[in-house]
């Protein structure tokens, strides 16, 4: 006798964006403005869309004391 189940299905995927930009909002903002633009991402990837982490490049040396800190909280 066959049985009945639920199947859930997800699926991730990622971009990433080079942004240069003179603090982290700031390159978030950009990045989030130019995956508005793409018109290749569908609606709702975009809807769903979250950052999943944001690094300089080449380190944190970038980033000033209160920057730092609060990238490291995650603020």
């Amino acid at each position: 006798m066959n049985k009945t189940f639920e199947v859930e299905i997800e699926s991730t995927t990622y971009r990433i964006y080079e942004i240069k930009a003179s603090s982290a909002s700031e390159a978030q903002e950009e990045a989030f403005a130019q995956l508005d633009e793409d018109y290749m991402i569908s609606t709702a990837w975009k809807e769903g869309a979250k950052v999943s982490y944001c690094n300089p490049l080449g380190g944190t040396s970038s980033m000033d004391n209160d920057e730092f800190g609060k990238y490291i909280r995650g603020e």
